[in-house]
């Protein structure tokens, strides 16, 4: 028996490597993001599309790729790893960049428009070529709040959107009659009321996330250059750090446990909406024949909503009993 097992272990050996590449081009049309290491907005652009692709993203000298960062790419193509997607035009990162990028034998796409903005929607066309049904939108001069709409585009896989803070942009408009969605999330204090109302006579419907925010922290007097390196190695850092534990917490701290039922797929509306008829509590047992789907299904779309911390469940003898964390904002 003990051969039998070390010889299946060493053939998983071997055939990993064969078999990484594969899954990696049937689960997505990008290996890598690249984006420049100077600019933390690229970098927060990129983070819903990272999670959406399941790939990493790799912050660059956005003028020419020094040897150790080839050496690296040169290691992670060898995995059959080499479609990259570079986020930002040729002002954002070089053609100098791509050039290395290909000489390493990468396949190499760019998206990327004028401004962020223009970036922004570009990926969010991309990305969702079929339409959504709700967007995220935040300021694009305003990181905070834009690090935070990349956190709720990345919970509930939506595209993310940057705009002017005092109007709709163009590009915006063109991306949003596009992708026709009912309703547009608008995150944190850096947008103008008139932005809403615009939203709103355009035919969307609205929903405002933390729209007034304090922040208690002083500003320096005297202006200093930013160290952007720094600053994304600590945005990559603080995201490791503080993710799973703010997961924890997301029941009490986020977005004061309102959600709009838009943000949700189809099967799991018809689950919450199943779970909101008895009152918010239910046991699993019961969904099956509420809703049409199967258990096996049922029991996936549960692990969904807990992933996305909107329900949580409670071992009750051989069932479990389902209950809802966060209140459901109905508009259908």
């Amino acid at each position: 028996m003990d051969r039998k097992i070390s010889a299946v272990a060493v053939m998983a050996l071997f055939l990993l490597p064969l078999l990484l590449p594969t899954v990696s081009a049937q689960n997505s049309e990008y290996d890598l993001i690249i984006v420049r290491n100077d600019d933390l907005i690229d970098y927060i652009v990129a983070l819903p599309y990272s999670k959406h692709l399941d790939v990493p993203i790799l912050p660059v000298n956005p003028q020419e790729l020094d040897p150790a960062t080839l050496a690296q790419l040169q290691s992670y193509e060898q995995f059959g790893w080499y479609h990259v997607l570079v986020i930002g035009d040729y002002q954002a990162i070089s053609q100098r960049v791509q050039e290395q990028l290909m000489s390493l034998g990468f396949q190499v796409t760019r998206i990327g428009g004028e401004t962020r903005v223009d970036t922004a929607a570009k990926l969010a066309e991309e990305f969702y070529p079929s339409g959504i049904d709700a967007v995220v939108l935040a300021s694009a001069s305003d990181y905070g709040s834009a690090l935070a709409a990349a956190r709720w585009a990345m919970a509930y896989d939506r595209p993310f959107l940057l705009t002017n803070p005092s109007n709709i942009s163009q590009s915006v408009k063109d991306t949003l009659s596009r992708l026709k969605p009912e309703t547009v999330i608008l995150i944190g204090a850096g947008l103008s009321k008139n932005i809403e109302k615009e939203l709103q006579a355009m035919g969307y419907s609205t929903y405002w996330l933390q729209e007034n925010i304090t922040i208690s922290v002083p500003t320096s007097t005297v202006p200093e250059k930013t160290n952007w390196g720094y600053v994304i190695g600590a945005v990559i850092l603080t995201l490791a750090v503080a993710i799973p534990a703010s997961l924890y917490y997301a029941k009490k701290k986020w977005a004061a446990n309102r959600v709009p039922i838009e943000v949700l797929t189809e099967k799991e509306r018809a689950v919450v909406k199943a779970i909101l008829e008895k009152g918010g509590t239910i046991k699993q047992e019961e969904l099956p024949e509420l809703t049409g789907y199967s258990r096996p299904t049922i029991s996936r779309i549960i692990q969904e909503l807990e992933k996305k911390q909107l329900v949580e469940r409670e071992k009750t003898g051989k069932t479990f009993i389902v209950k809802l964390t966060k209140e459901i904002i109905m508009r259908e």
